[in-house]
């Protein structure tokens, strides 16, 4: 991110250990998952265009966050996805419009980030194998230490 970003926040609903270097942004609503951070850092951020990128997806690499952001003509929420019927809001472009929706979803209990894709100007980008930032971990997700194992070596 900070190869292309000139602001980063970091959204939490539990207070992080250590001094860190990027602002915290404390969830509005804790407990409700991915949508309360999502959401309040983009009202908190100063831009209109904004990456969002999960803290457990070690694999992403600037190559595609670079294709997000040159894709983004005037989408509000332009979402990866390795296979269809599998986007990956986690990983994602939003415009910082897309905290009304998310304010909206959120006051209908409705908190599954990829639900907002049918509620606004999205596409979801198909990755495919002949991109040059392809991996087929691209988006391998790290939740626990047997996770953590299966990282390529110079990752652990």
């Amino acid at each position: 991110l900070v190869a292309l970003c000139d602001e980063i926040l970091i959204s939490g609903s539990t207070p992080l250990p250590g001094n860190l270097p990027y602002p915290l942004i404390n969830d509005k609503i804790s407990g409700i998952g991915p949508i309360a951070g999502i959401h309040t850092c983009l009202e908190h951020s100063s831009n209109n265009l904004n990456l969002v990128l999960s803290y457990d997806l070690p694999m992403v690499n600037v190559g595609l966050l670079e294709y997000l952001v040159e894709q983004s003509d005037e989408w509000e929420m332009l979402v990866p996805a390795m296979r269809a019927g599998r986007p990956e809001p986690l990983c994602a472009l939003y415009r910082k419009s897309m905290s009304i929706v998310f304010g909206s979803m959120i006051e209908k209990k409705d908190f599954a980030v990829h639900r907002a894709i049918p509620l606004a100007r999205s596409r979801v980008l198909c990755i495919q194998p002949d991109m040059p930032f392809y991996k087929p971990d691209l988006f391998l997700n790290i939740n626990c230490e047997e996770d953590l194992k299966s990282l390529p070596g110079s990752l652990k």
